[in-house]
């Protein structure tokens, strides 16, 4: 079973080398733009998740 974590490195991944394929020539600055691209995405989910970390998931409990 896929966690959701593999799943947002696998799509990061996917959609940072398809935009640097598309919008880079030279080697060196798809590395770069590889990179950049990649590490935002994961480094910006991950970010997100700490920060909604505290707030409840779930509907809220009854009132007894």
């Amino acid at each position: 079973m896929l966690s959701h974590f593999l799943l947002m490195v696998l799509y990061a991944l996917i959609v940072s080398l398809f935009f640097t394929l598309l919008w880079r020539r030279g080697r060196r600055e798809q590395i770069k733009l590889f990179l950049q691209i990649f590490l935002g995405m994961v480094g910006g989910g991950l970010l997100v998740a700490w920060l909604m970390y505290p707030f409840p998931s779930g509907p809220p409990a009854p009132i007894p």
